[in-house]
């Protein structure tokens, strides 16, 4: 049995894909701070970046550390390594959290469409990064499913474009926390052209014994890099292996416990684990042909293995999951007039993943019954041909159009008896096919050199996650979920006034045929919500040793439907969407050697639950840092997190009739010495 794939209704666009890219619909445009990435090179009114010596002053223990001082952005961390993710969104959960942002390394996956994780952001290099790139709203014009609410995009250090060939650094401090990682570059651009040999390896590994009770940690991560010369193309590789093994601490629950010190560190969970090894490798071959045009080809291939207890739900279930997978990017990139430039390729995969959900404990309230739960595997496929082109077409102004059409199908093959157990429906095998066309268009002005506008509209789609489709509950019905779709209008400026760097970006969007898990666990289907907000950022020197920096945004993230059993009225506030966050820093330049940073990260008030029943009222912390370089070689550093001790939760909800919190650490010191030669 299969969904009729709206493929056949557009079946005409890949023909019409090279006639159309330059007028169609999409992609961002600016004059000003283009940022250039491996391969798709349009990401840059709506990006926002950190480069490598700004990852490195942060120093960051968790990627939500960095990634939440970019504009829009408010990842939340939950336990060791986990988090959930919010880009211009509400903090989502389950498979629309899943699906709702893309996780590139280098431009690429980091994971198959549809067998996304909630929490992959900790899978990416960030320890070996030399750029983060985050796109806000739909980026789906150019890197397809899953960009729907924004785009992380890590950039690994690339063999060879660093002054320094070695790198060491260690640091330590609260709570048993250890960190060590050590890169080494090899290889000398001296000499001909055609003996170009550049290398690079990296290794880091934490080891944490967590602010909360049987909350270890140990993960280590491994990069290797290789570029050269292959005749007339260029060869720049990547291989990243890692392990996790993370002691889970579980939610605790009641009113506020998050502000009780013996209730929040407490694990109610022991023994709740999550272990993962994954690895993955890419190759990007790229050549020129004149100076109007080129092409890069790019292979890659992933693997994945996961075990955890599902300790987030009452059944305490034991869940694996694997995937393995390989595809190919392709751009080529030409530039026929000197107003004119374009890029089209195409991008092909195919992945297969496995699910097997065992409980163990007697059967628990709210359906969630002892046994066997879900068993099976997915294969999927995924075509999809896009196009982009920008036209300076006036003094000033520039128009940057894209589209892409995307195919994906799921083949579904349950290895577990069909039917019903409890609350878990297990349905019979079959394939379910998706598509999706996703049009973008930036009409942009520059002003003056230092100043920019933009008008951007954009079209962001998925299809659902497997386990949306596979992992079904009594109150489900095979084959009701389709593709997820959010419309977008954006109007930003940016640009200095005086020594001030400032920008403005307001945005609208509504977005349909999603889903969430509510109150009680349950799948709420057809499902739909609107977002709209704005976000300033700014960064100016005060005096000639003091800088301020930061962002804020205002934003209102509401139900646009209705559904009496979780309480929705059309109009309500999503669950965790917070209107108010802000991340402002006052940097002092004490010395030439000497900086020092006061962060304050502000938290707004949010509602726990779809009802708007519940609340959280929000939090205000404070981080210090310090960096003393004694010279270009050698640089001390420290922090003190949460400087006031504030009780807070990194994460609140209202589930299963209860007020759960992922209890924020007390203040916590580090210390550490990096050394580069």
């Amino acid at each position: 049995m299969s969904r009729k794939s709206a493929w056949t209704v557009f079946s005409p666009i890949p023909c019409a894909l090279s006639l159309v890219f330059v007028f169609e619909a999409a992609a961002w445009a600016d004059t000003q701070g283009i940022v250039v990435t491996a391969e798709r090179r349009d990401q840059s009114s709506n990006t926002a970046s950190l480069d490598g010596a700004q990852i490195e002053q942060i120093g960051p223990q968790a990627p939500s550390e960095a990634l939440n001082r970019l504009p829009g952005v408010a990842i939340h961390r939950n336990n060791g390594v986990e988090n959930l993710p919010a880009i211009r969104s509400p903090v989502l959960t389950g498979g629309q959290s899943a699906g709702s942002f893309l996780m590139l390394e280098d431009g690429v996956p980091i994971r198959a469409a549809g067998m996304s994780n909630v929490n992959s952001v900790f899978e990416t290099s960030i320890d070996f990064a030399e750029r983060i790139e985050v796109t806000r709203g739909p980026g789906s014009a150019l890197y397809g499913s899953n960009a729907v609410h924004g785009i992380v995009n890590v950039l690994t250090m690339a063999p060879g474009i660093r002054d320094y060939a070695t790198m060491h650094s260690v640091e330590a401090g609260s709570f048993g926390r250890v960190s060590l990682a050590a890169t080494r570059a090899f290889g000398t651009r001296e000499g001909a052209v055609d003996d170009l040999q550049l290398g690079i390896v990296g290794v880091s590994a934490t080891h944490s014994e967590g602010w909360r009770d049987d909350a270890q940690l140990e993960q280590q991560q491994a990069i290797f890099g290789f570029a050269s010369y292959l005749g007339d193309w260029n060869l720049d590789s990547r291989l990243v292996v890692q392990n996790l093994n993370q002691q889970s601490a579980g939610f605790v629950q009641g009113p506020d416990v998050y502000d009780v010190s013996a209730i929040a560190r407490s694990n109610p969970t022991p023994g709740a684990y999550r272990d993962q090894q994954l690895a993955r490798a890419r190759a990007s071959f790229s050549r020129d042909f004149g100076d109007d045009a080129g092409v890069v080809i790019t292979p890659y291939a992933r693997w994945i293995d996961a075990a955890l207890q599902q300790f987030f739900l009452p059944s305490r279930a034991r869940e694996e999951n694997s995937q393995w997978g390989a595809g190919v990017q392709s751009a080529v990139h030409w530039k026929p007039f000197e107003t004119v430039s374009a890029i089209a390729g195409f991008d092909g995969e195919y992945a297969e993943g496995s699910l097997y959900e065992f409980q163990a404990l007697a059967t628990q309230p709210n359906g969630y019954a002892q046994g066997l739960h879900y068993d099976y595997d997915v294969g999927m496929t995924q075509l999809a041909l896009y196009a982009q082109a920008r036209w300076d077409f006036a003094d000033k102004w520039a128009l940057t159009g894209g589209l892409r059409g995307e195919q994906v199908r799921y083949d579904y093959d349950n290895r577990a008896s069909a039917g019903d157990s409890g609350r878990f429906r297990r349905i019979a095998d079959r394939s379910d096919d998706f598509s999706a066309v996703t049009p973008k268009l930036t009409l942009s002005y520059a002003p003056a050199r230092d100043q920019t506008l933009w008008l951007n509209l954009a079209r962001g789609s998925r299809p659902p996650q497997i386990t949306d489709l596979y992992s079904l509950q009594t109150n489900q019905n095979v084959g009701e979920q389709g593709e997820e779709n959010i419309d977008s209008v954006e109007l930003g400026w940016r640009g200095a006034l005086g020594a001030a760097n400032i920008e403005i970006a307001l945005y609208h969007m509504d977005k349909d045929g999603t889903s969430f898990r509510g109150a009680n666990g349950f799948t709420v289907t057809n499902a739909s919500s609107h977002h709209e907000g704005v976000e300033i950022s700014a960064s100016t020197p005060v005096t000639e040793r003091f800088d301020l920096a930061g962002w804020v945004t205002y934003a209102r993230h509401t139900y646009t439907f209705s559904n009496a059993s979780e309480g929705v009225v059309s109009g309500n506030d999503a669950d965790t969407a917070p209107r108010w966050i802000w991340n402002a820093r006052g940097i002092f330049h004490a010395t030439d050697a000497l900086d020092a940073e006061l962060e304050w990260v502000h938290m707004g008030e949010y509602f726990t639950d779809a009802a708007n029943t519940r609340r959280y009222p929000g939090h205000n912390l404070l981080n210090l840092r310090l960096n003393y370089a004694v010279n270009h070689a050698l640089t001390f550093f420290g922090a003190v997190r949460n400087l006031t001790n504030t009780d807070y939760a990194d994460r609140a909800d209202f589930a299963f009739g209860n007020d759960r919190y992922f209890p924020g650490e007390d203040r916590a010191f580090t210390i550490g010495v990096r050394a580069k030669h």
